[in-house]
């Protein structure tokens, strides 16, 4: 169920502002296509307008696409969008060809953080890698959440979303609120996650 707010979403949202906020992104539509690369380049560039590098992301108005790796490329919407890009991708995967479309939003969780401290929490997880340079890693990539195997997706320096199986989501949390305490982190509902994209949305 998804939380509007924890009680102040103007509280929740000073705490985006000041340090970093936890926010449960699971009723996004995660759609994953896997094929054979070139097709996958057609369906990408014929939806998403271009192809993309692995590890490369291209945001299209509400529609974030990940090339997770060659034969592999991931959507991911508001669920408002979701079935209509579901239905897109599956037509066009039907005219290219060797190219499968499933739906792992029930698969898949999504956490997001949000806030001025979430390059402190990713670096402190190692998603930044030994260098610790955000500069050096892919704005995705896979990254262990402690014990979880996970992808994170680096929306902006102070925004990134991670996708982890839906079984293990409680652990990842978990994970995130004892990394993050000393960064202050708090979770926030979804009216504070709202009002803070409009204050620094994604790019």
């Amino acid at each position: 169920m998804t939380v509007l707010n924890f009680g102040s979403a103007a509280g929740e949202l000073a705490v985006c502002l000041r340090a970093v906020g936890l926010v449960d992104r699971s009723e996004l539509t995660k759609l994953v296509l896997e094929g054979p690369s070139e097709r996958i380049a057609a369906v990408l560039v014929r939806v998403a307008g271009s192809d993309l590098a692995v590890g490369g992301v291209a945001q299209r108005s509400t529609t974030w696409w990940c090339r997770a790796d060659e034969d592999r490329a991931i959507a991911i919407c508001e669920p408002a969008r979701g079935k209509r890009l579901r239905d897109e991708l599956r037509l066009q995967a039907r005219r290219h060809g060797s190219v499968a479309v499933n739906d792992w939003s029930r698969t898949w969780t999504a956490i997001e953080l949000i806030g001025r401290a979430t390059p402190n929490i990713l670096s402190a997880l190692g998603v930044y890698g030994e260098l610790r340079d955000a500069r050096r890693v892919p704005p995705f990539s896979a990254a262990r959440i402690g014990t979880v195997e996970g992808s994170w997706l680096l929306e902006s320096p102070r925004r990134a979303l991670a996708l982890v199986p839906r079984e293990h989501a409680a652990i990842a949390w978990r994970e995130l609120e004892e990394v993050g305490r000393p960064f202050a982190i708090s979770c926030v509902g979804q009216q504070a996650a709202a009002r803070y994209s409009l204050l620094d949305p994604p790019t």
